[in-house]
């Protein structure tokens, strides 16, 4: 049995905090990235690196962002808890960690019912309660890495969550549109809404009923 199975929280359970956007992003030390060398710790990456993309295939890592965060220990604010992801939650092969900002590509027929494209990013922070996706205090010291490239991609780490990995910006770029969008980016509200409509539908599906969507049933 999926280990999200069986920590998904009961259906209609409301979420612990609700989600805000804290500036917070990247992937834990230790989070494997898939790379022409073969699957390797994300902290192992330098720039020259090829990394595995979405679609594009294997793409130039031009810049590594490192950071350093140090947790309180003891009680701290909750929307600066890290995100728990059980194994085979999101594709996942092993437990992980993501930052509550960090960008999860998901795909889902909601989706492509009102965009053309079963696929969007959504912040980290608006899946608590899906699949067992909840926020934990991990240890106290905590590095984060982020690859870049050239344009907007997305990466594959443990296997199969698609992780968002925003092309470098200044201050001469930022606002302006360098390129057509290559993915749809939600707001905190819609991926919210987007997050609930999913889970709904997985928990009618468990219960084995199966009834029609209608058109529209989730609106972005």
């Amino acid at each position: 049995m999926l280990d999200w199975f069986q920590k998904r929280l009961s259906f209609g359970a409301e979420l612990s905090v609700p989600p805000v956007s804290v500036g917070q992003g990247g992937f834990l030390s230790g989070t494997h990235v898939a790379s022409n060398l073969g699957w390797r710790p994300v902290e192992a990456l330098c720039a020259g690196d090829k990394v595995l993309t979405f679609d594009h295939g294997m793409q130039t890592v031009v810049e590594m962002v490192r950071e350093t965060v140090q947790l309180e220990a003891g009680e701290i604010d909750p929307t600066r808890c890290p995100m728990h992801i059980p194994r085979d939650a999101l594709n996942n092969r092993v437990p992980m960690w993501l930052m509550p900002d960090q960008g999860v590509l998901m795909e889902s027929d909601l989706i492509e019912d009102h965009q053309g494209d079963p696929f969007a990013v959504v912040p980290a922070s608006t899946l608590e309660g899906y699949r067992g996706i909840c926020r934990l205090h991990p240890d106290n010291h905590l590095q984060l890495i982020t690859p870049r490239f050239e344009q907007d991609e997305v990466i594959y780490l443990e296997a199969g969550l698609l992780g968002y990995c925003p092309a470098p910006r200044d201050l001469l770029t930022i606002g302006v549109d360098l390129q057509e969008d290559i993915y749809k980016v939600l707001p905190i509200e819609e991926a919210c809404a987007l997050i609930e409509a999913m889970t709904t539908a997985e928990a009618v599906m468990m219960t084995g009923a199966l009834p029609m969507t209608s058109p529209g049933a989730f609106q972005m």
